[in-house]
């Protein structure tokens, strides 16, 4: 497809520059007269010029709209690893663990145990809004990898899985599971974002 759309739009640029070669020639071949060879080679010249104006506007929008989506991409993947903490900082709470690294190991929750406390549970209802408002743009600019996007989209439904086992049916074996389960989809998307590397690098910039 790449391939396809790259030929396609090489085709005007090619006939601009074989129209300039053609006009060149006919005029140095066929014409006789000064005055008609100086006009045909101005305009093989601008035949031959044209393309090459337009693909350095195209390589040059090309390097500023990669920069600008990079930009994007790596600010908001930073905004999105800040929420995910505040996130896993409210399950550490529920959860009744002192401390949960990136990457988590095995997590065993004992359902029995946890502090469905209503405030934890309200910050995750914040902290879910604000995740569904980062997607939602995301999508608008396109800045997110298909896989990023997909393991987002699961956090957030599992997360509403939470608030509606809580608020309806109030099952902490259930909403254990379903806790299980967005801790396993908050450890993808670290690994899938580079998350543990990007923290090396900044702990250890030489």
């Amino acid at each position: 497809m790449r391939i396809m759309n790259f030929v396609l739009k090489s085709i005007p640029y090619v006939l601009s520059i074989a129209g300039g070669v053609f006009v060149f020639d006919f005029s140095q071949k066929y014409l006789h007269d000064p005055g008609w060879i100086d006009l045909m080679n101005n305009v093989a010249a601008s035949l031959l010029a044209i393309p090459l104006v337009f693909l350095f506007y195209d390589y040059s929008n090309y390097l500023v709209t990669r920069r600008v989506h990079r930009h994007l991409h790596n600010s908001l993947i930073t905004t999105l690893d800040s929420h995910l903490f505040k996130i896993l900082s409210q399950m550490k709470n529920i959860i009744g663990l002192n401390r949960i690294e990136v990457p988590m190991q095995d997590i065993n929750l004992n359902y029995k145990k946890m502090n469905l406390d209503v405030k934890y549970l309200r910050s995750i209802r914040k902290q879910l809004k604000q995740l569904e408002d980062l997607l939602y743009k995301s999508d608008k600019i396109e800045v997110l990898d298909p896989q990023h996007t997909q393991i987002l989209s699961f956090i957030a439904q599992e997360l509403n899985q939470i608030l509606n086992e809580f608020k309806y049916h109030n099952s902490p074996r259930e909403i254990a599971r379903y806790i299980e389960t967005t801790l396993s989809m908050i450890d993808d998307w670290f690994y899938a974002t580079g998350y543990t590397s990007r923290r090396q690098l900044k702990s250890n910039p030489n």
